[in-house]
């Protein structure tokens, strides 16, 4: 057995070796991201008071450990599927070794432009997809750096890049833990100030977003390149949090991201009414056409639960974080997300409404 696997890995040219590389140096990255973001909780949790926090630690990891499961189901099947269908496209018969035929797929085959541009293109795949683009391009990345900051949590970066690699909901849950573990530190008094090394990659990433249904070949991978790369910049080097009287704050910022998102969202949703029959619009059908959409592909299937599952834990930490949380924000969290996406609600729901205290500051014990 041993011998005839080194005896394929010899007859693989250098490029083949090279595809399996970059294939393995994935998971190896994937790893690797969570060594980094698990020394991160485990710093904080030996500050951990036991109590209330305790359980809601064991909720997180429950739904981390849920949506981990439940979006890799897809991706691995998603793997499966690409393999298959590279192979009955070319008519390759499964007469050579595996380690060849997978590495012969790799060459050929660009998993992550062709996942997402199966998730892009489609007015009801888009529909789904741009949820988790505006999440994660305004609110997450906003959350990340003051909450990551303000809490003194290491490696903001690794939960940015291990939401991208793995899982956006997986990412969140587990920063929600870290900030759950971490030592409870006093809010600034003051409007916070927002770096321009924050806003701008911000502003720059959510610009990609609408243009993404309407690239073409050549564009289509760039554009998707700076969505993902730029809002990882600002989370390299996170700042202690400053307060300003006159600059930009970050309440103004979570407005300013709030309000940029309605268009773009509204725009998506119309566009995927559009594909409802005549007799039937109504929001039961477009949900009925979503759910369909969510199931035509392994890689649909994937990033569509991730954004139920991002949706419904970013929900349930806002109800059990929050000390300033009112009556007509909860309905609108629970009714707006559906409908709007947790892309919309979320920059509403985080932006502070007080000098001192933000809607994201966790509860006492």
């Amino acid at each position: 057995m041993l011998q005839d696997l080194i005896a394929e890995v010899a007859a693989l040219a250098p490029q083949q070796l090279l595809a399996l590389g970059i294939f393995t140096s994935y998971f190896a990255l994937i790893l690797w991201l969570f060594t980094r973001v698990l020394d991160s909780i485990q710093i904080a949790s030996s500050q951990n008071e036991r109590g209330r926090k305790s359980s809601l630690i064991d909720l997180f990891w429950i739904l981390t450990a849920a949506s981990f499961a439940h979006t890799w189901f897809y991706m691995f099947q998603y793997m499966a599927w690409s393999f298959s269908n590279f192979e009955a496209k070319n008519g390759i018969a499964a007469s050579s070794g595996i380690l060849m035929r997978v590495a012969n797929w790799l060459c050929e085959t660009s998993l992550f432009e062709e996942a997402w541009a199966a998730v892009c293109f489609g007015k009801m795949n888009w529909w789904w997809s741009e949820q988790l683009c505006l999440f994660t391009v305004g609110a997450w990345t906003i959350f990340l750096y003051v909450e990551g900051s303000h809490h003194q949590i290491k490696h903001v970066w690794a939960y940015m890049l291990l939401g991208q690699v793995v899982a956006i909901s997986v990412a969140s849950n587990l920063f929600y833990i870290a900030l759950l573990s971490a030592k409870s530190q006093p809010r600034r008094e003051g409007s916070i100030a927002v770096p321009a090394k924050l806003w701008i990659p911000v502003f720059i990433s959510l610009a990609t977003i609408p243009i993404s249904p309407f690239t073409d070949e050549k564009t289509f991978l760039p554009n998707l390149l700076i969505m993902h790369v730029l809002i990882v910049l600002p989370l390299l080097s996170v700042s202690p949090l400053k307060v300003t009287k006159t600059g930009f704050s970050l309440s103004i910022f979570y407005l300013t991201v709030f309000l940029c998102s309605i268009p773009i969202r509204s725009r998506t949703v119309l566009n995927a009414a559009s594909v409802l029959p005549e007799i039937d619009q109504s929001p039961y059908a477009l949900f009925r056409a979503a759910w369909t959409t969510l199931h035509s592909h392994p890689a649909q299937s994937s990033i569509g639960w991730d954004v139920v599952w991002t949706t419904i834990s970013f929900v349930i930490w806002i109800v059990v974080s929050s000390t300033t949380l009112n009556l007509f924000t909860t309905i609108y969290l629970l009714v707006a997300s559906p409908f709007a996406s947790v892309g919309v609600t979320a920059p509403y729901v985080l932006r502070p409404r007080t000098h001192s205290t933000s809607d994201s500051e966790t509860k006492d014990d």
